[in-house]
C-alpha cells in the first residue's frame, strides 16, 4: 500500500476516534442535564421561612411538578409563590398531607426558559421545631417539560433545614424580654446590632434579620418591634 493511500486510511480512523469522543461527551452532557436543588436554610422557631427551589440550567422548561417531603415536626408547608424565573406562571399546590407538599407550575403561554439560573418557586413554611432541630427536604419526585411537552432530565439535590432560635428572641438567650425589643428597634432603623460581643452593621445576615422579622413579612420595621414588645411582657 503506498504511504499517501496509509495516511489517508490514518486520518480517516483519527477523525473517526475524535468523533466518538465527541458523542461521548455530548451524551453524558446531555444526560446529567439540568440540576435542581434545594439550599440548606435556617429560620426562627414560629416564624415564617420561605426556602427556594432552585435551577442552574433551566434552558427550555415550560412547565413542572414535583413533590417534597420533610419532617413535620420540624416544618409546616403553608404556602407556594413564584421563584425568580417564574413570574406571572400559574401555581398550583397540595399541602393536605403533613410532611409532604406537591407543586404545579405552568407558564400559561408556553414560552420556554432561557439558560439563566435562579429559582423555580419559593416554599413557604411555618416553623414547627426548637432550635438545633433539623429536617431533609427531599425530592420524591421531579418531571419537567418542554413546550412540546418532552421531558427535560434533571439531576435533583435535596437541603436541609435547622431551626433556630425562636423568632424574638434576637440575642438568642433563649427568652424574649426587653433586651430583644431594643436590638429589634435598632435593626427596623439600621443601626449596628450587638449580640454576643459581635457587631453586625446593615445590611444585617440573614439569621439576624429571621429573629428580628416577627411577623415573617420579610422586612424588619416597627411592627415587629411591637410584637416583640408585647411577646416580651406575655400579652402574645
Amino acid at each position: 500500500m503506498q504511504r499517501g493511500a496509509r495516511d489517508i486510511i490514518y486520518m480517516r480512523r483519527k477523525l473517526l476516534m475524535l468523533f466518538a469522543v465527541l458523542c461521548m461527551v455530548f451524551s453524558t452532557a446531555y444526560s446529567f442535564g439540568a440540576t435542581v436543588s434545594i439550599p440548606d436554610t435556617t429560620g426562627g422557631t414560629g416564624s415564617n421561612v420561605e426556602i427556594p427551589v432552585e435551577i442552574d440550567i433551566p434552558s427550555g422548561i415550560v412547565g413542572f411538578q414535583f413533590t417534597v417531603v420533610f419532617d413535620s415536626s420540624v416544618l409546616e408547608a403553608t404556602d407556594v409563590v413564584s421563584g425568580t424565573l417564574t413570574q406571572g406562571w400559574l401555581i398550583f399546590y397540595n399541602t393536605e398531607v403533613p410532611g409532604q407538599i406537591q407543586v404545579d407550575i405552568l407558564n400559561g403561554d408556553l414560552g420556554e426558559l432561557g439558560n439563566e439560573a435562579g429559582s423555580l418557586a419559593k416554599l413557604v413554611f411555618l416553623v414547627q421545631g426548637e432550635a438545633d432541630e433539623t429536617t431533609t427536604l427531599s425530592f420524591t419526585e421531579a418531571m419537567f417539560y418542554n413546550s412540546l411537552a418532552e421531558e427535560i432530565p434533571v439531576t435533583l439535590q435535596p437541603g436541609i433545614f435547622t431551626a433556630d432560635v425562636r423568632s424574638g428572641d434576637i440575642n438568642g438567650d433563649q427568652s424574649v424580654n426587653i433586651s430583644d425589643v431594643i436590638l429589634c428597634l435598632r435593626t427596623a432603623i439600621g443601626l449596628p446590632v450587638t449580640i454576643d460581643s459581635q457587631v453586625y452593621e446593615f445590611p444585617y445576615p440573614d439569621w439576624l434579620e429571621n429573629r428580628a422579622d416577627y411577623n415573617g413579612s420579610g422586612a424588619v420595621d416597627i411592627s415587629d418591634v411591637i410584637l416583640i414588645l408585647r411577646k416580651s411582657i406575655g400579652l402574645d
